[in-house]
């Protein structure tokens, strides 16, 4: 887990990141093992980016809710595209399960070190505690940005 400053468009907000390595459970042995950065920032402070690494030339990125992928450290979360639910095995190494879905209906489901992320994620709510991501909001500047047509 690292912490630095985003200073990128001359802001200075926290940013907080994972590396972690998942175990793709669909994929052959010699490729099950995807690296990811699980990636939280006070400028958008409802959402966690999961960048996987791979083999591909840029990255897949998910964005997802931070709320969403907190929910599933404890049961199953998420609807649509992204569910996150906890390993019911007893074991070593307690498993979280994420589960990415495409519009075509194409699914990947990944397995995470439980302890590891949910200790990542108790370290967001610190930088941005529950309740006060509102606060954190330029509501100014999504109040510009134009809605697609209904």
């Amino acid at each position: 887990m690292t912490d630095r400053l985003d200073q990128s468009n001359d802001t200075r907000q926290p940013l907080s990141e994972l590396r972690a390595s998942l175990h793709f459970l669909s994929a052959p042995p010699e490729d099950s093992t995807v690296e990811c950065v699980f990636r939280y920032g006070a400028d958008d402070p409802l959402a966690v980016r999961l960048e996987l690494h791979v083999p591909a030339d840029t990255p897949v990125t998910w964005v997802v809710g931070r709320d969403v992928l907190s929910a599933g450290v404890e049961g199953l979360s998420g609807d649509g595209d992204f569910k996150a639910w906890p390993s019911r095995a007893q074991s070593a190494t307690p498993l979280l399960y994420l589960r990415l879905e495409r519009p075509q209906g194409k699914a990947a489901t990944f397995a995470a070190d439980l302890t590891e992320v949910h200790r990542w994620l108790e370290h967001t709510y610190e930088l941005v505690p529950a309740g006060d991501e509102h606060a954190m909001l330029d509501w100014d500047t999504l109040a510009r940005i134009p809605l697609p047509p209904a």
